[in-house]
């Protein structure tokens, strides 16, 4: 496991950073909402809130929905500190409501990890104002660290691009080989076996009632900057339109939905 992620207060700024670089400005050159205090911004799987900061410094009434009580107990300590308010609740989403819609939902880095997509998609679009928008991020299945296999221990494994696509029998034996608990292991099959890809995604959207403003694939995820000091780059259009292949080369998908035209 890196580090970085023990360090409650450097990852809460690191994604903070994020936001602020590439996620906030993909979301506004989208849309013509002013995330004022009159914009209502729900996170999904939130973490500790460094999303949601930048939203909340920019005067937006946010809410924080996680089910690891930690995460949503350093959130709240963090925003604290920062002198930020935010609304941050333990909930699994599928237990949460709210009578009041959002005009933006996030979805960040969390999809890849929900069994139930399509029983998602129809309650987070349950929340969603009939002009308001769902972003989300995710990484395909087939890029090189689908299989979030950087969280790893074994260093070998951590750093072992596409080891996540090995057949079932063969990635166990490689895990255990490599001194990988029990336990550890268990979780990278529950990545394998709630994976997304790209077609995946875009057969949900339609199943859902949603549609597509925006797409953009990356082949360098704009997250590999802070973390790795890597420059962003988008994928080539050229691969980016060929089915399956372009899998193989997305660390991650930005997308933008909402509302099916007419729809109540």
């Amino acid at each position: 496991m890196q580090t970085r992620h023990q360090d409650r207060s450097a990852y809460f700024e690191e994604t903070a950073t994020s936001c602020r670089n590439y996620y906030l400005p993909y979301i506004e050159q989208h849309t013509s909402l002013k995330f004022g205090r009159n914009c209502r911004v729900m996170e999904v799987g939130c973490g500790f809130g460094g999303i949601l900061s930048i939203f909340a410094a920019k005067g937006a009434t946010v809410t924080g929905i996680d089910i690891h009580k930690p995460s949503i107990e350093t959130a709240k300590t963090l925003f604290a500190e920062r002198g930020l308010k935010g609304t941050f609740i333990c909930s699994d989403i599928f237990d949460y409501s709210d009578t009041q819609p959002y005009d933006l939902i996030i979805l960040h880095d969390a999809l890849e990890h929900i069994p139930e997509k399509e029983r998602l998609m129809l309650h987070l679009k349950s929340f969603l104002k009939a002009d308001g928008l769902l972003y989300l991020g995710f990484p395909a299945w087939q890029m090189p660290f689908g299989g979030h296999q950087q969280m790893a221990k074994n260093r070998i494994i951590a750093n072992c691009p596409y080891i996540h696509l090995l057949p079932r029998s063969l990635f166990r034996f490689v895990f255990r080989a490599c001194g990988e608990k029990e336990s550890t292991v268990k979780c990278f099959f529950e990545i394998r076996d709630t994976r997304i890809t790209i077609e995946g995604f875009h057969k949900l959207v339609t199943a859902t009632g949603l549609r597509i403003v925006n797409q953009r694939l990356y082949f360098i995820n704009p997250n590999y900057q802070v973390k790795f000091g890597l420059k962003p780059r988008i994928l080539s259009p050229v691969i980016g339109k060929i089915p399956y292949v372009r899998n193989f080369f997305t660390t991650t998908c930005y997308c933008l939905l909402a509302m099916q035209e007419g729809a109540n």
